[in-house]
């Protein structure tokens, strides 16, 4: 498996996505969650999970957790939440899903900058 410090956002990638943050609609909530089950199924069928996508998986239910745990969380919060698990959906994104051993480092590094994001706003909010 690859080394998921291979993918590290700098600055500019972070200004980039929090444009993107802030432009998520937390109405899709329900609608996001339910793609992310699908994406996670498919990887559970594939049957060859690997390191990252565990721990991409584990990371997407504590995530759906904190969204249930904590229904009145600030907007930026549930947005930052969002952002990622769509990012993760995204088969697409900076580096495809689809490449081998490679596909999910940018989802890792997204995933655990927002995670990083919420405990330095939210402390109290267990995430990782």
């Amino acid at each position: 498996m690859a080394d998921p410090k291979i993918f590290t956002l700098n600055d500019q990638d972070k200004l980039r996505y929090l444009k993107l943050i802030e432009k998520i609609n937390p109405e899709n909530k329900y609608e996001i969650i339910r793609i992310l089950g699908q994406k996670v199924q498919l990887l559970i069928d594939e049957k060859k999970i690997n390191s990252i996508e565990l721990e991409l998986i584990n990371d997407m239910s504590n995530f759906v957790e904190v969204l249930e745990k904590y229904p009145n969380l600030p907007e930026n919060i549930v947005k930052k939440i969002l952002f990622a698990m769509s990012y993760f959906i995204d088969d697409n994104d900076e580096i495809p899903d689809v490449i081998p051993k490679y596909g999910y480092l940018d989802d890792i590094a997204v995933v655990k900058w927002i995670i990083q994001e919420i405990h330095n706003s939210l402390p109290e909010v267990g995430v990782a």
